[in-house]
């Protein structure tokens, strides 16, 4: 049978095991969680730009805009 030290061994060995798995899967989930809050945000900063992108390229030559929007709402 197995001795009492090498039980405590195997039990604290379990013990630290399971205290990482549980870390490291934490650490993953608050890692992913920011990263797809950056990739969110990146997509409405560029939805912005791209709105801003629209008003100058209206103020600036609103006949032409006018066109590739109608062009591209066609096909």
């Amino acid at each position: 049978m197995f001795s009492r030290a090498r039980l405590r061994f195997i039990l604290f060995f379990l013990t630290a095991a399971l205290v990482v798995t549980v870390h490291l899967r934490m650490s993953a989930s608050r890692l992913f969680h920011q990263y797809r809050l950056a990739q969110v945000e990146q997509t409405q900063l560029r939805r912005q730009l791209w709105q801003k992108q629209l008003e100058l390229e209206g103020l600036i030559q609103p006949q032409q805009v006018y066109e590739q929007l109608s062009e591209e709402a066609s096909p």
